[in-house]
């Protein structure tokens, strides 16, 4: 009462700034340095947080990195690798780009047709055998001389086409089977023109035909080409190779315990003539009719009938080797194939999986590379999955080519969500481990693992910056209230001096 209207309406209105500024202000009633000292807490108690979060990422990040040097991708199936690498070597690659020649020995029917002649040659080569009797090609019938022309005519034939192949001619001594190839030529040659045109079909060692036959029985080595044509016989041969080492110490085991029992047999016979004369007549003779008779069991029951008749002992101890020998160490070598055979056969569905996708593969991507720079984007992945020969082709390796869209963004974005492209060995991969048939290994829960903490470590510095933008806006907010506040008390202080006055 008293005062000046405009100086009363000044002071309602400071008082109404006032109170609104402490119903926002967290503290109004702490005094000025207090609220100095609570800020600053704050803000080592903030920076503090910050410090934590910033170690646990870096431990996150140390945690990623040792997880990264044990991640299954650092140690991938090595005939896989070996498969998917630009630079397996294949002889079509030094052939030349264009022609006529290089067309022929690259087309499939050239080379079924010669897997065919060399079926007929070995078939013809026992029907010479039996009813070929001539010393020389010369005085042979005409049918044979014929025929030996045909086969020596076609194999050279396809030597010197696949010679005329390569764009550079020293690239041919590299190619093994075409150097394997050389080799039966030449000898062919030799045998059916060379010797006939400068020796007029007679023997040109004299009286030494061994030279000569075994020039006839090299032939039959052609027949190893087959064997690339024939995945499963292959299987079969290097399953042969692979059990090698394990068949060697299941016959050593053998061997020592026939030799174990030779001698036991051999002692305990002395007393019956008629069987050790017949089958234990010293230790060489016993281990013969062990293997023969005990482990092969051919004409057991009379080799038993026999020892039966003479020695009962003796039978207890034959039976006893029966046991061990042909009941189990027999039987375990078995297992023993059929586990080593099973394990190749799994290595190579794979690595014939693996060339058969990754040819089909590199077509569709040859076709559908946009811009030729050897990578895959999403966009080509899409493309490459609306080709019904892909999609043919996925479905026959156990892909649903429709769920791989359900993984694009783990394969073709990175953690920040930008689109990035990969390799198309890194494709294959992908498409190999998303096989239906493949199981959940220790591989895949890293993987997973890995994953999920590049998410969590998304997350958590996403709610580390949303936290710090909340820090800095409220203490920008108590900085404002704190300007208010002061230039509120200022006022107050001038009017309550002109007050005074």
């Amino acid at each position: 009462q008293g005062l000046p209207t405009g100086l009363v309406a000044l002071i309602g209105q400071a008082e109404k700034s006032s109170s609104a500024m402490a119903s926002v202000s967290p503290s109004p009633d702490i005094p000025p340095f207090m609220e100095s000292k609570e800020e600053s807490k704050g803000d080592k108690k903030t920076a503090q947080l910050q410090e934590d979060g910033k170690s646990q990422q870096s431990d996150a990040s140390g945690r990623n990195k040792v997880w990264s040097l044990n991640d299954a991708d650092d140690i991938k199936n090595k005939v896989r690798e070996n498969l998917l690498k630009s630079d397996v070597y294949n002889v079509f690659d030094y052939y030349h780009e264009a022609g006529y020649v290089q067309w022929v020995a690259k087309h499939t029917v050239f080379d079924n047709t010669t897997l065919a002649v060399i079926a007929l040659n070995a078939i013809w080569m026992g029907y010479d055998t039996d009813y070929n009797k001539s010393a020389s090609l010369m005085e042979a019938e005409a049918q044979f001389i014929a025929i030996e022309n045909f086969f020596c005519a076609y194999f050279f034939g396809e030597w010197l086409i696949r010679f005329l192949a390569f764009k550079q001619k020293k690239h041919c001594c590299g190619d093994s089977w075409f150097v394997f190839d050389s080799v039966l030529v030449f000898l062919m040659v030799m045998e059916t023109w060379i010797f006939v045109i400068f020796f007029g079909g007679a023997n040109p060692f004299g009286d030494n035909t061994a030279i000569l036959r075994l020039f006839r029985l090299l032939r039959l080595t052609r027949l190893v080409k087959m064997l690339k044509s024939l995945p499963q016989l292959l299987i079969l041969v290097r399953g042969m190779v692979t059990a090698l080492k394990s068949v060697i110490y299941v016959i050593v085991l053998l061997v020592g315990i026939t030799y174990i029992f030779a001698i036991a047999c051999t002692q305990l016979s002395d007393g019956t003539p008629s069987i050790h004369e017949k089958y234990f007549d010293g230790v060489g003779l016993s281990i013969y009719s062990l293997i023969v008779y005990a482990t092969f069991l051919d004409a057991l029951s009379d080799f038993l009938n026999d020892i039966r008749a003479e020695s009962t002992v003796l039978l207890l101890v034959v039976s006893i080797y029966i046991f061990l020998s042909a009941l189990t160490v027999m039987n375990m070598l078995i297992g023993v194939l059929c586990e080593v055979i099973q394990a190749v056969a799994e290595t190579e569905k794979e690595e014939l999986l693996c060339e058969q996708v990754s040819s089909e593969m590199k077509q569709v991507l040859d076709s559908l590379d946009d811009d030729s720079n050897g990578m895959i984007s999403l966009d080509e992945m899409k493309a490459i999955l609306g080709d019904p020969f892909a999609c043919k082709s996925l479905d026959n390796c156990g892909v649903d080519a429709v769920g791989m869209l359900d993984f694009a963004e783990m394969f073709f974005f990175d953690d920040n969500g930008a689109p990035i492209e990969i390799t198309f060995e890194r494709f294959m991969e992908l498409i190999l481990d998303l096989r239906a048939t493949n199981s959940a290994t220790l591989k895949d829960i890293m993987n997973l693992g890995k994953q999920l903490n590049g998410k969590t470590e998304q997350m958590q510095k996403f709610v580390d910056a949303k936290i710090k933008n909340v820090d800095d806006r409220v203490t920008d907010l108590q900085k404002e209230m704190k300007q208010g506040q002061e230039k509120i008390q200022d006022q107050l202080s001038e009017i309550l001096s002109s007050l005074k006055k």
